[in-house]
């Protein structure tokens, strides 16, 4: 396994965080601060007559699964994944994606980072958007933790997005320990990033990263593969009249008083009847979970469902809070979300996680 130091300094006789030696720093990308969270478990070992200290989390508990086709330019996926080394050295990472995918050279990166490849064949049927395709490469990698590693909690993210926070592990879980979740449904709560404003298309919360117990997040991706022609399909069809309805869709329609007449009156609102013929990836995913994990849903309140949905048994966070990465949309220095979401998406969450009171679904 690579192994990473960070160089100290000796000051008034109290060893501090120096430079970042062994090209750490290149691993952070853009301008991640030096500074080591209070709750690193530190070592400190002497080499070349220099004291460097190794930051170590015991995350014995833990695993981290990375999907899709292996982004390549400046060699993305393998950064990222070197990233993770670096910071959680012990936690099992698996890369899961497709035959064919992998080179020469990304193999022996992941051979020498301790990184897991597993390499799918793709399913028959991709599904709209790639959906299918998720599904499989999601479920094949965390199926690998379940049966392979000690891990009661597993992040999944994609081949081209990256967590830059230094202790995103860290975070995720101190958020399932501080939110549990309504019943036992679920094991813990699942963590998602965002968001909460396009409440005119229920269930369609991000598919960019999920954070929960092991099993909880087997079940979000073991799913049925998507099968239905019609319903995505719609999309395509009426893909410019969706764009125009939902530039004028307010943006805060759920953040009123829950319990309002004007929210049971959505329930005959232009905005259920046009969400109902709408079915993004995103949509289906959640949307089938909740039917098959949680309870079934009414078609005519499933605005209100999808907000109890979050309430209860979901996390939504920002991009921000963990320096999210995501290239494909061009955006850089961790502003992905600030333009998909105009709003704080943990603090509406949180709005919306202590003032929840809708009792007719």
């Amino acid at each position: 396994m690579v192994q990473k130091f960070i160089q100290i300094y000796q000051e008034d006789g109290i060893f501090k965080p120096g430079t970042f030696s062994n090209n750490l720093a290149e691993h952070f990308a853009r301008g991640l601060t030096t500074i080591l969270p209070l709750h690193t478990n530190i070592k400190f070992i002497w080499q070349d007559n220099q004291k460097f200290f190794k930051q170590t989390y015991d995350f014995d508990d833990t695993a981290i699964v990375i999907q899709g086709p292996i982004f390549y330019d400046n060699n993305y996926t393998a950064e990222t994944f070197k990233l993770y080394r670096s910071i959680y050295p012990n936690v099992p990472i698996v890369i899961s994606t497709w035959k064919g995918e992998a080179n020469k050279n990304f193999r022996r990166e992941c051979q020498e980072n301790s990184i897991v490849l597993l390499e799918n064949e793709p399913p028959k049927d991709r599904g709209p958007w790639n959906v299918n395709m998720q599904l499989k490469s999601s479920f094949q990698g965390v199926s690998y933790v379940k049966e392979n590693t000690t891990a009661k909690f597993v992040l999944k993210t994609r081949t081209d997005q990256r967590i830059n926070e230094f202790d995103f592990l860290v975070y995720f879980k101190n958020l399932l320990e501080t939110f549990p979740p309504k019943d036992y449904k679920l094991h813990k709560r699942i963590i998602l990033l965002g968001n909460l404003d396009e409440t005119q298309f229920p269930f369609y919360y991000r598919d960019y990263l999920s954070f929960g117990n092991v099993n909880d997040i087997l079940k979000l991706y073991g799913i049925p593969f998507y099968s239905d022609p019609g319903e995505m399909s719609y999309h395509f069809r009426h893909k410019e009249r969706m764009l125009n309805f939902r530039d004028k869709v307010p943006n805060r329609q759920y953040s009123i008083d829950y319990d309002s007449k004007f929210a049971k009156n959505l329930n005959h609102c232009k905005i259920k009847r046009l969400a109902r013929k709408f079915c993004f990836p995103e949509m289906y995913i959640t949307k089938t979970f909740y039917k098959l994990n949680i309870a079934p849903i009414d078609e005519s309140k499933i605005s209100e469902t999808s907000w109890k949905f979050a309430a209860e048994y979901l996390i939504l966070i920002d991009g921000e809070s963990i320096l999210f990465d995501f290239p494909k949309y061009e955006i850089s220095r961790y502003g992905v979300m600030n333009s998909i979401s105009n709003h704080s998406t943990f603090s509406r969450w949180l709005d919306l996680y202590r003032n929840f009171k809708i009792d007719w679904v």
